[in-house]
């Protein structure tokens, strides 16, 4: 530890971030706080203490975006995407989204009503009560600070069947959501980016997980996405509208066509391509590797690599990947039947014969899904294709299955997403499939450099 003459200023040691806790306990007990190779730390001009030894190098390549660029009246920005939004956060996440539409469609009918009679008993209520949590009824409703705030304010909730959409709830996993400003706790900028159906035909955002409680990852979407749990996340959509679905506009600002035009000598370069550019450098694993401390405190900024043209191919065909992974080519999996009559019921899948892989990660080469049903020969490379702290088969295994809400004892049945009973199976093995064809893509992409 510092001795006394050093008392008044900071200093740090860091062990490595994928260390468990028994790990850290088991470096303090071996070792004498005095021991330890301390780093002072020095503010930077923002007043942020831990500063990472790449900051100044991060902060000279191009913004993805800002917080000024949004707030500006006018186009005249300088990053590459004039505006983006968090995704949309619920704060009810049990009513509000399901896999199966028609009893979404019937819940929220009654959640309306019953937060409408709330209001009404608000609005006969003289005096008004101090404390709100005292007065409403928790017994029907789902509360939350913003919709406590819009009985306050007298606002009605109104069913329209119009309201159910599709979201990207997690990835590669859709549910329908009650899409609405009233009971779901913010929309953020979400209505712009998707104001209809229409504009999911034509608009993609790139779905970035922000925070440092997970390792961020980017994903595209054609639908309105979640926020996520442990940190949230932004999304940088192509187009905007207003909330009618007129008025498109590009969001890939003309300053950064400019820049990127001119970096390359290329006037062909179009802002399609600079949005798959940035789509692959946002996989490029030694940018992620090399920028990992500053991309845990702000938002991406993206350098001009040597090979923009090998970034734009690979961030196209990336997007043309994630975003068709429910029509994509199936892995062959062994589908291996135990039990007669077979069933295609998924309440849980359970992963067989887990063990970590030279990468350290978890792997599984079986997948049962039933008494009757257990899926062989899943390929370890596959779950190279890391989303945050988990696989993208993971994700998967953890959405589809059978979920309790334990406060209201709604329950969310995967197999109401679709009519074909193999779908789920089907599923699994076409997200194997993108995940053997993004780690080859990505492989391929991190043969080129990512900077000068």
């Amino acid at each position: 530890m510092p001795s006394d003459d050093r008392k008044g200023q900071l200093y740090y040691f860091r062990v490595p971030d994928n260390w468990t806790k028994e790990e850290k306990l088991a470096f303090l007990s071996a070792h004498a706080l005095k021991d330890v190779e301390w780093r002072r730390l020095r503010p930077n001009r923002k007043h942020t203490w831990l500063v990472s030894d790449t900051e100044a190098e991060f902060e000279s390549h191009t913004p993805i975006g800002s917080k000024e660029a949004k707030r500006a009246k006018n186009d005249q920005v300088e990053t590459i995407f004039k505006t983006y939004s968090n995704g949309v956060k619920t704060n009810r996440d049990a009513y509000v989204y399901d896999y199966d539409s028609d009893s979404l469609a019937a819940r929220m009918c009654q959640f309306a009503e019953a937060y409408n009679a709330e209001v009404d008993r608000y609005k006969r209520q003289t005096p008004k009560p101090k404390n709100i949590d005292d007065f409403v009824d928790y017994n029907k409703v789902k509360w939350s600070d913003s919709l406590k705030q819009k009985l306050r304010r007298g606002n009605y909730a109104e069913y329209k069947p119009d309201r159910i959409r599709t979201s990207l709830y997690r990835p590669f996993t859709k549910k329908h959501l009650f899409f609405d400003r009233t009971l779901c706790e913010v929309v953020y900028r979400q209505p712009y980016f998707f104001p209809n159906e229409l504009a999911e035909a034509e608009n993609t955002v790139i779905w970035y997980k922000v925070g440092s409680a997970w390792p961020q990852f980017a994903l595209m979407a054609n639908q309105i996405p979640d926020h996520l749990p442990q940190g949230g996340s932004q999304c940088f959509p192509f187009y905007t509208y207003d909330e009618e679905g007129g008025g498109r506009k590009e969001n890939i600002t003309d300053w950064a066509l400019k820049q990127f035009r001119g970096r390359y000598g290329d006037a062909a370069i179009s802002k399609w391509d600079i949005f798959y550019y940035v789509y692959g450098m946002l996989h490029h694993r030694g940018w992620r590797s090399r920028y990992a401390a500053d991309l845990k405190r702000q938002l991406p900024r993206i350098p001009f690599a040597p090979d923009f043209r090998a970034f734009r191919q690979a961030g196209e065909t990336l997007a043309g990947l994630h975003l068709g992974y429910e029509t994509a080519e199936r892995y062959e999996l062994d589908w291996q039947v135990t039990r007669k009559p077979i069933s295609y019921r998924v309440d849980r899948m359970l992963p067989k014969n887990k063990r970590k892989s030279e990468a350290g990660y978890t792997v599984y080469g079986s997948l049962k899904v039933n008494g009757s049903l257990t899926l062989h020969d899943i390929p370890e490379r596959a779950f190279a294709y890391r989303l945050g702290n988990r696989a993208a088969l993971d994700w998967i295994v953890d959405q589809y299955r059978i979920k309790t809400d334990k406060r209201s004892g709604i329950v969310h049945n995967p197999k109401g997403w679709s009519d074909d009973e193999q779908y789920i199976l089907k599923l699994i093995e076409r997200v194997v499939w993108v995940s053997l064809r993004t780690v080859e893509t990505v492989g391929e992409l991190e043969k080129n450099p990512f900077g000068a």
